[in-house]
């Protein structure tokens, strides 16, 4: 850790600290928990900026830090990957997480810390009562689905769906309520985007974060979702048209167009070695291809990840079958497409 240099200005008897300043633009996390492994890597990421610290776990103790002037939405974890035993995500602001107890998995450990540490668990206790289940649960409910569409269990799938519908749709109300009692707060944000995006019209959301207060705004979430383009002006621009063609690489380093597979029926999927929802669906995605990939029909993977140490570690440890590209620093394909976020 580099050393710190305290500055103290003296004005008209006012005392201004610089090294306060600071920690009121800092945010700190915390671990000491017997079950953190020894010497691996834990990570914290700003999911919308993608910075990223990292450290060693010495002594089943770590400690992270970022530098913020708003609150955003973070995850924690141990190792490149994210698991629910040995990570956690959290709308973070700037201030103090701070992680202890003899929990088996990270994510269910004591935690203490800042004003938006006791709001995110307040927030997760009132979704899960409202919602009838678990963000987890409602996870592994739409893989149970998928598998049995995936099998043709028409009846098995059509039951699930209902309960996810069920789900959504309390979702949804208890969302909006939650809003009513908290309209400043930035852990709202995440309530919106976590019960709302993509359950509402984009025009209805972008709405409800206007009508938040300041505090809640500033957060880097907010702005984001806040800049997405209307999915509207997007299909009017493809909607029966020919897909826009372009001309990427693949892992080693051939050049492959979209028109190279012209007569085909292309899957464009858009993901990245982050983003835990991709890295679900890939089993599904290897199964489509083993199915449909004789017939006419073709998956194309294309990684939106900056650092392509990551995609190609992934690429390595799923051995993909169908064609994986990435796009190029002018971010061509996700342009073309109207991609403005990966939702996690």
């Amino acid at each position: 850790m580099k050393p710190s240099l305290k500055i103290t200005f003296l004005l008209g008897g006012m005392i201004c600290s610089c090294s306060m300043l600071s920690a009121q633009n800092k945010l700190k996390v915390s671990a000491n928990l017997p079950t953190l492994p020894e010497g691996k890597k834990v990570y914290l990421i700003d999911i919308v900026t993608r910075v990223t610290d990292s450290t060693i776990i010495k002594d089943h103790k770590f400690e992270l830090s970022a530098k913020t002037d708003s609150s955003s939405f973070y995850i924690v974890q141990v190792g490149p990957e994210f698991s629910k035993e040995l990570g956690f995500y959290m709308h973070m602001g700037p201030g103090e997480v701070n992680v202890s107890g003899n929990a088996k998995r990270l994510s269910d450990a004591t935690f203490s810390g800042s004003q938006f540490v006791d709001r995110w668990g307040e927030m997760i206790s009132y979704m899960e009562k409202s919602c009838g289940m678990s963000m987890d649960e409602a996870q592994d409910l739409a893989v149970q689905m998928e598998k049995a569409q995936n099998i043709g269990d028409t009846e098995a799938s059509q039951n699930l769906q209902k309960k996810y519908a069920d789900y959504v749709e309390k979702g949804k109300t208890a969302a909006k309520e939650w809003l009513k009692k908290y309209p400043n707060d930035p852990v709202s944000v995440y309530v919106i985007n976590g019960f709302l995006f993509n359950k509402i019209a984009l025009n209805e959301m972008q709405d409800l974060i206007k009508q938040l207060g300041p505090q809640a705004r500033m957060s880097r979430l907010a702005t984001l979702m806040l800049n997405l383009k209307m999915p509207a002006a997007i299909e009017n621009a493809l909607l029966n048209k020919q897909a826009p063609d372009f001309v990427l690489s693949d892992a080693s380093g051939k050049t492959v167009k979209l028109s190279d597979y012209k007569g085909k029926y292309v899957l464009l999927d858009f993901w990245a070695s982050w983003c835990a929802p991709c890295r679900k669906e890939m089993p599904f995605l290897k199964k489509a291809h083993e199915q449909f990939g004789q017939k006419n029909f073709t998956l194309l993977s294309l990684s939106v990840d900056e650092d392509q140490g990551k995609w190609r570690k992934v690429l390595e440890d799923e051995k993909l079958a169908w064609p994986q590209l990435v796009d190029d620093s002018a971010k061509q394909a996700q342009k073309l497409y109207g991609l403005s976020l990966i939702h996690i």
